[in-house]
């Protein structure tokens, strides 16, 4: 998977954009011309310096929510030169690390005495998991939840075999996790909204479950909705993986577009994978 930025450019120079606030065409001449399809986007206000969409190459696949506090200045007829303090919410990106260098194991249960690790030939046979994470900064990095800011992952048995992977810039907030992770569903073809359930289970701080949403969410708090009217040479470009978006119906004749795509590169596959 990669972060794509779509972009469309309008080609109709006799789209209705005409219509009251009661949907009614406001003039004769526009009876001809198309009505509807609105370019409808669902977004959120993301915090500030923070890069969405995508991170090193690792797609972002849902919000956490949070609050800071902002100081109000008071107008110059107050009577009281103290400024006022608010709470605001914004968003910060989560993204989902799917390249998470954990050992493989053959058979058994790390808890117990039958669980075993392929040295193949002296050396650890290599398998990918994934993980939740957001990107550190000021803000987050001093997180009531005092969850730990860095990805400290270990697998051991009797020999005390550990690997630690630790990345200074990201703040991990699940363990790793796969397809045959006990917390993750069984079935394959997951809905959107069943993947972000099975996503959102895997957070480790329960403070943090209840304040993630997945990008798809279009009904949680705070979005913003924008339409776009589909008139001639109107160019909308947006982040496809983190901005829902629809038409909306089109009513009278037919909306002519043309469209197109910006792609990142793709994530390459570590050297270590297949070892």
């Amino acid at each position: 998977t990669r972060r794509s930025i779509s972009w469309l450019i309008y080609l109709n120079n006799d789209w209705n954009a005409f219509v009251d606030e009661n949907g009614i065409e406001a003039c004769e001449e526009s009876q001809n011309g198309g009505a509807g399809g609105q370019f409808r986007a669902y977004c959120r206000k993301c915090s500030s310096n923070t890069q969405c969409g995508s991170h090193d190459g690792n797609l972002q696949v849902g919000w956490l929510r949070s609050q800071r506090s902002r100081h109000l200045e008071l107008s110059e007829n107050a009577q009281d030169d103290s400024s006022l303090e608010s709470i605001e919410d914004y968003f910060e990106p989560i993204f989902l690390d799917s390249w998470v260098k954990m050992p493989s194991t053959l058979s058994g249960d790390m808890d117990n005495d039958s669980y075993e690790v392929d040295a193949g030939y002296g050396k650890l046979k290599w398998r990918p998991m994934s993980a939740l994470y957001r990107i550190k900064n000021p803000i987050n990095n001093h997180d009531e939840s005092g969850f730990n800011r860095d990805l400290m992952m270990s697998v051991s048995n009797r020999k005390q075999l550990t690997t630690v992977v630790k990345y200074p810039n990201r703040e991990y907030l699940s363990e790793p996790f796969g397809a045959d992770s006990p917390k993750w569903p069984k079935e394959i073809d997951l809905e959107p909204s069943e993947f972000i359930e099975a996503l959102a289970s895997q957070l480790s701080d329960q403070s943090i479950r209840q304040r993630f949403y997945g990008v798809e969410d279009i009904k949680g708090p705070d979005v913003d909705i924008v339409d776009v009217e589909p008139t001639a040479g109107t160019l909308v470009l947006f982040d496809s993986v983190v901005v829902p978006h629809e038409v909306l119906e089109v009513t009278r004749r037919e909306r002519l577009a043309v469209a197109g795509w910006f792609h990142e590169i793709q994530q390459p596959f570590p050297d270590w994978y297949g070892t």
